[in-house]
């Protein structure tokens, strides 16, 4: 049978989620956690077929849960529950993580959610995994502190810095700034790591809107693979 892991910190979520998915349990059994290093445990002790996860959640949050998932099981596709609209934020990511769904939702909707994913029988449609841009639209959207360690072959690790969701400053090799972000955003096949904003104040290094670089670095990665006529 399926096994579903839920990851949130809200504990009358967790209870209305227990008695509401037994009744599909003939379909799928839910596996219920309060944070992501709970999930996380769960991960590496018996196969996942769906991961639905929270972002804010303390201890160990969804963000950082996600970044596991891409790097260990790349192939398990992901529900992330977010209170902000998911309208424009999906049609913002590339379809690599399966989908939103918004709270407060009703438990039966979230069944439908999970079980019309299960019935795909399909794995991430991204196999590498979560890309980098689902992370900065995730980061942006829900606002986050951090800053986000970016580590690819063949190429120096990278950093991003984050404070409210907005994107301040990035380093990577020599680069700096603007230019370190786009090269950044560019890279694939990467691993990703979550720190904590160091403690003394850091001046802000990049003006230009996430958004705007997501769509530099896009369009400068198309010219660069695209053949010269």
């Amino acid at each position: 049978m399926d096994k579903v892991l839920i990851a949130d910190d809200d504990r009358i979520l967790l209870k209305r989620l227990a008695k509401g998915l037994g009744n599909y349990s003939d379909k799928f059994k839910a596996i219920l956690v309060k944070d992501g290093k709970e999930a996380i445990q769960v991960l590496k002790q018996e196969p996942v077929s769906l991961l639905v996860t929270d972002i804010q959640m303390p201890r160990l949050n969804g963000i950082i849960l996600l970044a596991y998932v891409h790097t260990y099981h790349p192939g398990i596709p992901c529900i992330v529950a977010t209170s902000y609209g998911t309208s424009r934020l999906k049609a913002k990511l590339p379809k690599d993580i399966l989908r939103f769904i918004q709270k407060p939702f009703d438990v039966d909707d979230l069944a439908l959610v999970i079980m019309a994913a299960l019935e795909r029988n399909v794995p991430c449609e991204n196999a590498e995994g979560i890309s980098i841009v689902s992370f900065l639209h995730m980061i942006a959207t829900e606002q986050i502190s951090c800053i986000l360690e970016i580590q690819s072959p063949d190429k120096p690790t990278g950093a991003l810095y984050f404070e409210n969701g907005v994107l301040y400053d990035a380093k990577s090799g020599d680069k700096s700034g603007e230019a370190a972000a786009l090269e950044l955003i560019a890279r694939k096949m990467s691993t990703y790591q979550f720190k904590d904003l160091p403690q003394e104040k850091l001046s802000v290094q990049i003006k230009t809107d996430l958004h705007e670089l997501i769509r530099n670095a896009v369009i400068d990665d198309l010219e660069t693979e695209l053949p010269l006529i």
